[in-house]
């Protein structure tokens, strides 16, 4: 078992509170932590996504959204709730923004009539911050900590078993039930204190009536209290949630915490009890867990939803007060440590990023044909390519391919086409004997979780992030679709002093800038190998600073020209620090120099498919890609004709 494998195998026994330690701790532990995050809870947040957004991608992208909120509060400090209860509520928050903007047309038009009812609010200090008139029942969950939220929500809404609530919240054999009540009464507790907090003078003198009648109703105390009632919906409603939360708590807090929606998403899950979660679902599942959410008999628009199983909200669950803490330096390199991993959550099921959403499906609020079943594989990388000059889709055909990987999953965008399927190629080629490699992906083997090994030995295993992972392909190569990368989980290639990347990549489209390989740095990537749509040309670019801004002053090694759509060809990039000098080979031929005087170090993850520009997701790649290599010194024009012969 090599290292990052037992880190991942490690990481399913922690608890939530411990993975989140992990993440915003940085280190080699960070992505497995977010991985098995995401594997828990993000699955929940894509259902609730779907009960409010009227396509299959409009409730990927939501999702998407509320979950990196969801991450960007916790590591922020600025809430510290139970994660599921937190991320579902971020979906109506996020969804309260689109009401606002040109996404309205994508909501479930009676989540849109809500929000404009009165659903929405501007951020607040209170559990509730994105809803009118919070609740008392959301306010005392606030309140309470975050294992105790946890092992409630958990136990009393989701209806999940002792075994998993335990791994979930940390608690051992046996302690379950324990905290379960304990935290009912903490509940219970907090809602008495929250209720006394507001109280008006008259409501005063009848708050121990009050507590006394709605735990025995006893006609004694009813000859008393009842007048006041009348005349108090406060006090009354408190009568009945008193009750509900001695006997009966969740399907009240699900109304509380999920003002729209709630009900449903809890009848579901009750119907369901004892559902495990299951790994983030692909695009070939997306649409079926999506709509399991949704109760028997309710309507989405693609008619009916049957009976049979498929797969944010007064508070923010971000529902507890925000920890102490977190200022000055720290706190600034707690915040960076967070984005590096915030802005990876593409990661592991979760990445529809804004650029599906923009050309994908806003308006689109018809009912839409199902695509076909029947999906062509992409040729192997090495066969021959398409003789056709056709120009690449338009941008538009990225969701479209993206929901077309899904076999259920309406649209009426059509998919970009591809070479027919070749004759299975011959046996792959051994390592080139170029040096030792610091890493070779050669994507030949992806297991269950989505992990690629290392081919070097080093054990620097890739992991493949995305709504629906990078494919493989009958080659050995991975496709990808413009909202997928294979990220390591830390630096693979020291920028500041000489080095070499390599891959065998083929673009399915050249209208649009793509990265091929590339290593984060604090903002943005500290070198892009890539595909420069404005130059037609292939390039090695490196940032003269590390300034955050992807597009900044580069050094920049271009190619003379570029490829044609389904044209591969093997790229090498190097920096040569003795030599002061960036170079660029295609195909085992340079191709570009430029000259360079200063470097940079980088400490971020080494990805292929996509760059980092204002610490945000920048240029996916749209094509496949295949045997990546990285060096740590600069080949030399020999060795970089060896590594495309042997390729």
């Amino acid at each position: 078992m090599n290292l990052d494998r037992g880190k991942r195998m490690d990481c399913v026994r922690l608890s939530d509170a411990e993975l989140l330690r992990h993440i915003w701790g940085g280190g080699e532990s960070s992505l497995p932590a977010l991985h098995e995050l995401e594997r828990r809870h993000f699955p929940a947040v894509r259902a609730f996504a779907a009960l409010g957004a009227l396509s299959p991608q409009a409730a990927d992208e939501l999702a998407y959204q509320a979950w990196q909120e969801t991450l960007r509060q916790q590591a922020a400090g600025s809430v510290s709730g139970a994660v599921r209860p937190g991320a579902l509520s971020s979906v109506l928050h996020t969804a309260s923004a689109w009401a606002r903007g040109s996404q309205r047309a994508a909501l479930n038009p009676q989540l849109g009539a809500w929000m404009e009812a009165g659903g929405a609010l501007m951020p607040g200090s209170t559990a509730s911050a994105w809803f009118h008139a919070p609740s008392l029942v959301a306010r005392a969950f606030a309140g309470l900590p975050c294992r105790s939220q946890a092992v409630l929500w958990h136990r009393a809404v989701e209806r999940d078993d002792e075994a998993l609530t335990g791994r979930l919240t940390g608690a051992g054999p046996g302690e379950v039930s324990v905290a379960t009540g304990r935290a009912q009464e903490e509940l219970y507790n907090s809602y008495v204190q929250v209720l006394l907090n507001g109280m008006q003078d008259e409501c005063r003198l009848y708050h121990r009536l009050v507590l006394a009648y709605a735990d025995a109703r006893s006609t004694n105390i009813a000859a008393e209290v009842t007048p006041h009632l009348q005349r108090c919906t406060r006090c009354s409603r408190a009568v009945g949630d008193l009750g509900r939360l001695r006997h009966d708590p969740g399907a009240l807090l699900a109304q509380a915490l999920l003002p729209w929606g709630g009900p449903e998403y809890a009848a579901r899950v009750a119907h369901h009890a004892g559902t495990r979660p299951d790994p983030a679902p692909a695009a070939g599942v997306a649409r079926n867990a999506a709509v399991g959410a949704l109760p028997a008999g309710s309507r989405t628009p693609q008619g009916l939803v049957s009976g049979s199983r498929g797969g944010r909200s007064a508070g923010r669950g971000r529902h507890a007060a925000a920890e102490a803490g977190g200022a000055g330096a720290d706190a600034r390199a707690k915040k960076r440590r967070i984005d590096l991993v915030v802005r990876c959550t593409a990661v592991a099921g979760v990445c529809a990023v804004g650029a599906a959403f923009a050309f994908g499906f806003v308006g689109d609020s018809e009912p839409r044909e199902p695509q076909s079943r029947e999906r062509a594989p992409a040729p192997p990388l090495k066969a021959s390519p398409s003789p056709s000059g056709t120009p690449g889709p338009a941008r538009v055909t990225a969701t479209a391919k993206a929901a077309s990987e899904a076999p259920d999953r309406p649209t009426s965008k059509p998919t970009s086409s591809r070479p027919a399927p070749s004759a299975p190629g011959k046996d792959r080629p051994s390592s080139p004997s170029v040096g030792d490699p610091a890493v070779e992906w050669l994507f030949d083997k992806v297991t269950a979780d989505g992990v690629t090994p290392d081919s070097s030995d080093n054990d620097k295993d890739g992991t493949l992030f995305g709504a629906s992972r990078p494919r493989p392909t009958s080659g050995g190569a991975l496709a990808f679709d413009g909202q997928q990368f294979v990220a390591s989980s830390g630096p693979m290639v020291d920028t500041s002093g000489s080095f070499t990347v390599s891959a065998q990549v083929r673009l399915d489209r050249t209208d649009i800038s793509q990265t091929v390989v590339s290593q984060d740095s604090s903002n943005a990537s500290a070198f892009m190998l890539r595909y420069d749509a404005q130059e037609s040309a292939w390039e090695m670019r490196m940032p003269k600073q590390d300034t955050g801004d992807g597009e900044s002053d580069a050094d920049s090694a271009l190619s003379g020209s570029g490829p044609e759509a389904g044209e591969p060809a093997h790229l090498t990039g190097v920096y040569d620090a003795a030599a002061g000098e960036v170079r660029l080979y295609v195909d085992g031929r340079l191709a570009g120099t430029a000259g360079r005087t200063e470097s940079f170090a980088s400490s971020g993850s080494f990805v292929v498919g996509r760059g980092l520009s204002g610490n945000a997701f920048f240029q996916g790649l749209d094509g496949t890609v295949d045997d990546v290599r990285a060096f740590g010194r600069a080949l030399s024009s020999a060795e970089a004709a060896k590594l495309a012969k042997d390729s």
